[in-house]
């Protein structure tokens, strides 16, 4: 299942623009692809693209994270062409038009991003697993993994590699096999003794991550309009005490007032309201949730175009856009103002 699809390209970024982005982020969307493709409709692995974290002072950005019922991995995505070479000590190096240069080890900065989000939920583990006999499980003995997807057109010295960075290592078409691989037969795992979640727990997690993303992206998004002054910066608010299981990806800890919506095509499947609509994400996608009876809507209309149900939503900001799977139409489903 998807959680998160992953963020539109930044204004900028394009062949007109920044070529090292723009080539960065598609390196991102074919990774997603691939992810999405495997996983979309999986029940116990949930991926979320693009989290942001930010814990105890320090920030991170996960290119891609898959939760499942062992554990997670943390998959950071690498556009590399040319031909790649790690040393015995770990160290990275790429050619690029025959030269060679080193570049940071996506290992090691995987395994950064993968300390912070192990400390922040080690932090906040009350508000998402629940207690064994009394005493309140944690997430630090669970399975901890970081993958690097590289460009499908690199070539890879594996046998120059050490073993441990070799294993890790990963061209895009292989990167959804590689998780199944690390995953392993989820009906077999508890009788190899592996620890798992109890059912409800991963989707709490996921939903947690969420809310902690969305929070940390609307302070920044506060920090960088906010005029220059004096003095420190005001903190990030701290997680909401508790959350369900079904949270909207991009909704507050707080409650929000609905608004007038315009250029929706949902309206509440129960009293016709099309005005007191409130997006929200829930265990089979996108939906609204109306103000007035309190029914729950789903997002995935009909394509205008051709009329195929099988569509698919994803968000960017305000804004919920419908996919068509046949006639690859993009349209407005609902926007929240």
């Amino acid at each position: 299942m998807i959680l998160k699809e992953k963020d539109a390209s930044p204004n900028g970024e394009g062949r007109g623009g920044d070529e090292r982005a723009f080539y960065g982020h598609k390196q991102e969307q074919d990774v997603a692809f691939q992810l999405r493709r495997a996983f979309g409709e999986h029940k116990q692995i949930h991926v979320i693209n693009d989290l942001r974290l930010e814990h105890r002072g320090e920030w991170a950005q996960i290119d891609h994270l898959i939760l499942h019922p062992y554990g997670f991995i943390i998959v950071e995505s690498k556009s590399i062409v040319g031909e790649v070479t790690v040393n015995a000590a770990g160290e990275w190096s790429r050619s690029y038009q025959g030269n060679w240069m080193g570049i940071p080890s996506p290992i090691c900065q995987g395994e950064l991003q993968l300390d912070l989000l192990k400390s922040l939920l080690s932090d906040n583990v009350e508000h998402f697993l629940g207690k064994l006999l009394g005493i309140q499980t944690q997430v630090a003995h669970r399975e901890w993994t970081t993958l690097c997807a590289i460009s499908s057109t690199a070539i890879l010295h594996r046998d120059k590699m050490p073993k441990d960075v070799a294993n890790r290592v990963v061209k895009t078409e292989f990167v959804a096999s590689k998780v199944k691989q690390l995953v392993g037969n989820l009906k077999v795992g508890f009788l190899k003794g592996r620890a798992g979640f109890f059912a409800g727990e991963l989707d709490n997690i996921g939903s947690f991550l969420l809310e902690h993303t969305v929070q940390v992206s609307t302070a920044s998004a506060r920090s960088a309009s906010a005029p220059a002054t004096p003095g420190p910066a005001a903190p990030i608010a701290e997680p909401a005490p508790h959350y369900s299981s079904t949270p909207a990806p991009d909704a507050a800890s707080a409650p929000i007032e609905p608004t007038e919506q315009t250029q929706s095509l949902v309206t509440c499947k129960q009293c016709g309201e099309v005005h007191h609509l409130t997006g929200m994400y829930g265990q089979y996608g996108y939906y609204v949730k109306c103000g007035r009876c309190s029914t729950n809507t789903s997002m995935k209309q009909p394509c205008p175009a051709c009329g195929w149900k099988s569509v698919r939503v994803s968000k960017d900001g305000p804004e919920y856009t419908g996919s068509c799977r046949k006639c690859v139409q993009q349209f407005l489903v609902f926007r929240q103002e």
